[in-house]
């Protein structure tokens, strides 16, 4: 049976990229593996991830829908996943490989989402917000930010004393809970009855 190739996208320090990479050497996502590592930025740490597993990875301008695609079919990648990617995917993109492409988002969407809701200005905005609970979402990616149909979904609890970057730690621990079973799902061609039925946890 021919393994899964998966392609991650990455900005930052690439720490959902190495829940899925344990995922997939451990054995939690079976019969796949991370083939490809794509990064809008240079010099993060989630190249450096990619490096230590021996995965091929290189920075790509966001804009270069061309060469994604190219590199995409070298490596024979079947499924999509953007772990902290800060940029929309070009449509050519989302279109080559629609309802393939899956997204972590920290927060409990349609909440908080969109153009600028990334990172920690998101944790900023729960609290601003006096929401009593956020979380994080996984969804399928389309033409638009943050707009996909909703995959799972995992509930945290915003503490009085919360501060931006204590939710952001919690937060952050059911990100990598949530993006490994849909990544797994995703192997598993189990998307669109996960669209049907979405994971509400917590």
């Amino acid at each position: 049976m021919s393994l899964f190739n998966l392609a991650v996208f990455i900005s930052g320090s690439g720490s959902n990229l190495q829940a899925v990479i344990d995922a997939t050497e451990n054995g939690t996502i079976p019969n796949a593996k991370v083939a490809l590592v794509i990064s809008s930025r240079e010099g993060v740490y989630g190249l450096e991830r990619a490096e230590k597993h021996g995965i091929n990875s290189m920075v790509i301008d966001r804009q270069n829908s061309e060469r994604i695609l190219k590199v995409l079919e070298d490596h024979t990648i079947n499924g999509i996943i953007l772990a902290g990617y800060l940029s929309m995917l070009p449509p050519d993109v989302v279109q080559a490989y629609s309802g393939k492409i899956i997204n972590i988002h920290p927060a409990l969407l349609p909440k908080f989402g969109g153009k600028g809701f990334y990172g920690i200005r998101v944790h900023q905005a729960v609290l601003e917000s006096g929401d009593k609970h956020t979380g994080a979402t996984v969804h399928v990616v389309d033409l638009e930010y943050d707009t996909g149909p909703s995959l799972i979904q995992s509930i945290v609890s915003v503490l009085p004393d919360d501060t931006a970057e204590a939710l952001q730690k919690r937060v952050l621990v059911e990100e990598h809970k949530i993006l490994v079973l849909a990544a797994k799902a995703l192997v598993e061609n189990r998307i669109d009855e996960m669209v049907k039925n979405p994971i509400i946890l917590g």
